[in-house]
């Protein structure tokens, strides 16, 4: 049923405080469908079981939450995933296309418009890459490009393509003598220049803060490659939204 206010005022009638209060008590109790407020504990009783417990995915180690999702990929538990020039243009210095890193993206239904901060870090190893294809930039000046994007991917260089961070190609130019990147001595594995000397090792983190509107959306991380091989060995993403 309707509210009904228990006091009422015609012309004439005397304004009190008293009347005006009494309403004002009678709409309280009935907006807590009849409770008054004698009846309401004033210890606090909240405790943890009423709030609600993030949904946690192994495999993808990314929790959803009530405001947003947190996760990521570390050394326990390595999955590669990579960057490569063979889907950016084949390494040619005049490519502009981005395309997005395989197991770096989150989608999420947004209830209703909302500010998200979407915040991300990664670890690449970059290269060797000497390879001789025509149009290439040199081999030791070959660089990859991570950016975030919003949406679809392409996004990362129409719109996000400022915040792309530069990682650079293990180089054999810097040793003397040294032919090849990678080790051929028996009974050794991996690149001659260790990554950190070499400067193919990057660690990298950012935040992308974007206004949307409701409706399912996508945050990742795209690549542009000049470079065969970009093992992305870690990376991370939590994603904030807020509902003001």
């Amino acid at each position: 049923m309707s509210y009904t206010p228990p006091n009422t005022f015609a012309d004439g009638t005397i304004c009190t405080s008293a009347a005006l209060e009494g309403n004002a008590e009678a709409l309280r109790v009935y907006l807590h469908r009849g409770i008054v407020p004698a009846d309401v504990e004033v210890a606090k009783w909240i405790d943890t079981r009423h709030i609600q417990p993030p949904a946690y995915k192994p495999y993808a180690g990314v929790q959803h939450g009530v405001t947003g999702h947190q996760g990521g990929n570390n050394s326990g538990m390595v999955r590669l995933t990579f960057c490569t020039k063979y889907l950016t243009g084949q390494g040619r210095a005049a490519s502009q296309s981005f395309e997005a890193i395989p197991g770096t993206a989150v989608t999420i239904d947004l209830r209703r418009s909302c500010t998200v901060a979407f915040h991300y870090w990664y670890e690449l190893e970059c290269g060797p890459d000497a390879s001789t294809a025509g149009q290439q930039e040199t081999a030791d000046n070959r660089a990859v490009w991570v950016a975030p994007y919003f949406g679809e991917p392409s996004t990362a260089y129409s719109s996000y393509r400022g915040h792309a961070q530069e990682g650079r190609t293990l180089s054999v130019a810097v040793v003397p003598g040294v032919t090849t990147p990678w080790e051929t001595t028996p009974g050794r594995i991996g690149a001659v220049i260790p990554y950190p000397v070499g400067g193919a090792y990057q660690s990298r983190d950012g935040v992308l803060v974007k206004t949307s509107t409701s409706g399912r959306v996508t945050f990742g991380l795209a690549s542009h490659s000049q470079i065969d091989r970009v093992a992305v060995v870690n990376w991370g993403v939590a994603i904030e939204s807020f509902y003001l």
